[in-house]
């Protein structure tokens, strides 16, 4: 009888094992699916030997840019686009249940996140962070503005969860070129049940931010979030630009934190260690400040790898040059690092009369978020040159028409090997990406936009202090496209009408959720969800 009933006690057991697992894989309750931000959800309905039967099962517009992953929580779906409107759908249907609307100007969103039963999502120009029923969407609590309106600070960055913190960064430091004083970057903590702000650390540090320069310069903003050690309570974030961006005269030293991955402790706000990517550092052996925005973005991956001491945590970072770097969670020292990038004439800074082409621009390199899997990293590339001027407080970019025969660029899927940052495989692309990978069940799914110009319609076009095209001759889509995990093959693609959001697709309950809109292209607004599921039987 004791046999028996621990037979049927473990079968409960092993079924309620089951039953949680299936639970993680159905639901991505984060903007890259868990703490560790890896984007590898582990639903198994849809794989290499199905993705080629995906078909479209409903369409929701949400009438603004979209260019966050969506959440999935049980049946209902969340999303936030580019007004701040956060929206409840039903994952069947598509049908909006709630709208949450704080009634604010439009700026790049990049997310939400959800935590039993709440979700929590930033304001863009209002500088706030509000939880909300996830149920009706009614508003539980409203924090203060996380730094002086007025400026160029705007609250764009996806809330990171731990226990009773809501940390959340900042953005855009470098508007400094739209006649605006420059914001200088913060992260923040918030308290999970008030709102009320626990602590804030600058993160902008030194000569570069005070005195004389306290007006004009600023940047080194975390607006892009970060992954967090749950065992440990740190999270990994990394740091923009230093502002003005094409223009160093005014930014002496190391214009610390700018382009580095910072290790912050939750519950104190100490910075634990700083890892430089370009900030006034090397490239190409050269040393020069950074004048071509090429900052440390997109979120950290925090990985276990198998080493020779054993089990060993690392993070790893990129930024818009191309480079990618783990290193080790403890200590930031690098471990390996690696560019995935076309790179040409690096080394040219920008200059009054322009600096001539230089590779990649502000809008290339890894420009969205990484993915990775027990073996491997997964990153989508952007090619595309400009030439860079500099001036007193300011300066721009324009596109190097001659040198992009399609009128916008060309790019990349790539995967890395986790442990020695290796390229396993690299399926090359004749247009940019712009869309964050995502891994599963053997499938890694991204995707291309289409082209803006081509030699008979004419490369030209209207362009933005950044080169991003603000009118083009021809329409761009968006392909959202498979390929096999292991061998890069692609299996599978579509074009869904508009550009694919750059912070990339979302997976759960046999439903593939793909968002539209893309700031790095913006002649085709999108503002919808595009929902693949399996044929049915």
């Amino acid at each position: 009888m004791k046999q028996k009933l621990s037979l049927i006690l473990a079968s409960v057991f092993l079924i309620t094992l089951a039953c949680s697992a299936i639970a993680v894989g159905q639901n991505w309750t984060m903007v890259n699916y868990d703490d560790s931000m890896s984007r590898h959800s582990n639903q198994t309905e849809i794989g290499k030997d199905n993705v080629n039967q995906l078909e479209v099962k409903w369409i929701l517009n949400t009438g603004s840019t979209i260019e966050d992953s969506p959440l999935i929580v049980g049946n209902t779906g969340y999303v936030q686009n580019n007004k701040y409107q956060v929206i409840a759908f039903d994952m069947d249907t598509g049908l909006n249940k709630w709208k949450y609307d704080p009634k604010t100007g439009s700026s790049p969103a990049h997310g939400i996140a959800y935590d039993n039963g709440v979700i929590y999502a930033p304001t863009g120009p209002n500088g706030t962070v509000v939880a909300l029923n996830a149920d009706y969407g009614k508003k539980i609590w409203e924090s203060t503005a996380l730094q002086p309106l007025g400026g160029s600070f705007v609250l764009t960055s996806p809330p990171l969860i731990w226990k009773d913190y809501v940390i959340a960064g900042s953005a855009f430091g470098d508007v400094v070129l739209q006649g605006l004083p420059a914001s200088k970057g913060t992260a923040t903590a918030l308290d999970k049940k008030t709102g009320k702000i626990v602590w804030q650390i600058n993160t902008t540090v030194g000569e570069w931010v005070t005195g004389k320069n306290a007006s004009t310069n600023g940047g080194a903003t975390t607006w892009s979030g970060g992954a967090i050690d749950t065992d440990k309570g740190i999270v990994y974030l990394p740091c923009g630009n230093p502002a003005p961006d094409f223009d160093a005269s005014s930014r002496p030293g190391e214009n610390l934190y700018s382009n580095n991955v910072i290790a912050v402790n939750i519950t104190t706000g100490k910075i634990l260690w700083a890892t430089p990517f370009i900030a006034a550092g090397t490239v190409l052996n050269v040393t020069i400040p950074d004048t071509h925005d090429w900052d440390t973005c997109w979120g950290t991956n925090l990985v276990t790898i198998n080493s020779s001491k054993g089990p060993e945590k690392i993070v790893i970072g990129h930024n818009k040059r191309g480079d990618i770097m783990a290193m080790n969670s403890t200590t930031g020292t690098p471990i390996w690092w690696e560019n995935v990038a076309y790179l040409y004439r690096t080394d040219v800074p920008a200059m009054p009369n322009g600096s001539g082409a230089v590779w990649p621009s502000p809008s290339g390199g890894v420009h969205a978020y990484s993915a990775f899997d027990e073996n491997n990293v997964y990153v989508a590339v952007t090619n595309q040159g400009r030439d860079f001027f500099s001036s007193p407080g300011e300066g721009h970019a324009e596109p190097a028409f001659e040198f992009i025969p399609n009128g916008i660029g060309n790019g990349s899927i790539t995967a890395l090997d986790l442990k020695t940052g290796e390229i396993k495989w690299e399926h090359k692309t004749d247009f940019p990406t712009w869309v964050s990978p995502l891994v599963t069940n053997g499938v890694v799914f991204s995707g291309t936009v289409t082209a803006v110009g081509n030699n008979e319609t004419g490369v030209t076009y209207p362009f933005s202090d950044y080169g991003d095209p603000t009118e083009t001759p021809l329409i761009t889509s968006g392909i959202l496209r498979t390929f096999d995990a292991e061998t890069g093959k692609e299996l599978w693609k579509f074009n869904v009408g508009a550009p694919i959001s750059i912070g990339g697709p979302s997976i759960g309950r046999g439903m593939l959720l793909v968002p539209t809109g893309n700031n790095m292209e913006a002649t085709n607004p999108g503002g919808y969800i595009v929902a693949f599921g399996l044929p049915e039987e």
